[in-house]
């Protein structure tokens, strides 16, 4: 009898598990997960459509090659970027470290303000098996997330609704209205006015609504706050266009560096002994009139003119 080769029948052997491992899915085994641990939270950047990544890796105890198929159920009606459904294929006996990507994010959601969270799931189904297909088995394996909306703080300075042409020697105010473009509630947190002109002074009057709090935009398009300026100018102050620095912060931003500030200029006209155009912004007329110097000029009487009359018919009579 002739005798078989002990290489070929340790060949024939591997051959043989490879082929039951294919089509047995019971021999070997696979797993599936996040690389950060289950209490980590994945920041929603403020740029790229708040795009963030998700790094995973799958284990294959397999001794061929498995195909797994990812699909994600994404947060704040995120989308998964990329290929969808994730095709991943992950050699014989090794583990497999990839990622995606979860984007096209609406930042701005009346539903979910900045600093609000939402869970996110990804689901990995084992689908081949060294090239056999085995999605029939529901062989699946999945992992959760937690995401958090970022908080953006975003105040603006409107347009003064009030003509800004004044008389020296006056003490007047101009108001402007603050809106909360961020995607949570916000106040002003400082407000700082100067000008350029020295013989004119500004401030913030005491009853500004700088404390106020303030929906955003997504929410309230008709929510603001309003800040006076008092402005003071001086009896002395000559012709001439005077820039108004307004600046305030936001409130809920914090402090030190990661306070955000919004600025606006505000141009000023004195007009020296010239009555500005009147105010129709308020129609109870301004709270201050400009003052306006007057001109006592001597006036004609009635006795004048028919002194002026009678001498003129009596000339002419004696022509």
């Amino acid at each position: 009898m002739r005798k078989i080769p002990p290489l070929f029948v340790l060949l024939s052997l591997c051959l043989s598990l490879v082929s039951i491992s294919a089509q047995v899915p019971g021999i070997g085994g696979w797993s599936f997960d996040f690389d950060e641990d289950d209490d980590y939270v994945y920041l929603i950047p403020t740029s790229n459509e708040g795009e963030f990544e998700v790094e995973f890796y799958i284990s294959n105890s397999y001794l061929v090659e498995i195909e797994v198929e990812i699909t994600v159920d994404t947060p704040f009606g995120a989308e998964l970027l990329g290929e969808d459904p994730f095709i991943v294929n992950v050699g014989s006996g090794s583990n497999k470290s990839d990622s995606f990507k979860i984007g096209k994010i609406n930042l701005f959601q009346s539903g979910s303000p900045g600093g609000s969270q939402e869970d996110f799931r990804a689901l990995a189904t084992l689908i081949k098996i060294g090239g056999i297909d085995v999605s029939a088995t529901n062989d699946w394996k999945d992992d959760t997330g937690t995401a958090r909306m970022p908080r953006i703080h975003d105040l603006k300075i409107g347009e003064s609704a009030q003509t800004l042409e004044y008389n020296p020697d006056i003490e007047t105010r101009f108001s402007v209205e603050i809106t909360n473009h961020g995607n949570l509630d916000d106040q002003i947190g400082h407000a700082e006015v100067s000008d350029d002109c020295p013989l004119m002074t500004v401030s913030i009057a005491e009853d500004s609504e700088l404390s106020k709090i303030m929906k955003p935009q997504i929410k309230s398009s008709t929510d603001s706050a309003t800040v006076h300026v008092i402005v003071q100018i001086s009896p002395t102050h000559p012709s001439r266009n005077c820039d108004v620095e307004l600046r305030i912060s936001s409130g809920g931003s914090g402090e030190g560096n990661d306070i955000v500030w919004a600025e606006e200029s505000f141009r000023i006209s004195v007009l020296e002994n010239v009555a500005p155009p009147p105010d129709e912004s308020d129609n109870g007329g301004p709270i201050n009139e400009p003052i306006v110097t007057e001109q006592n000029l001597p006036t004609v009487g009635i006795p004048a003119i028919v002194a002026v009359l009678f001498l003129a018919f009596f000339v002419t009579s004696r022509e």
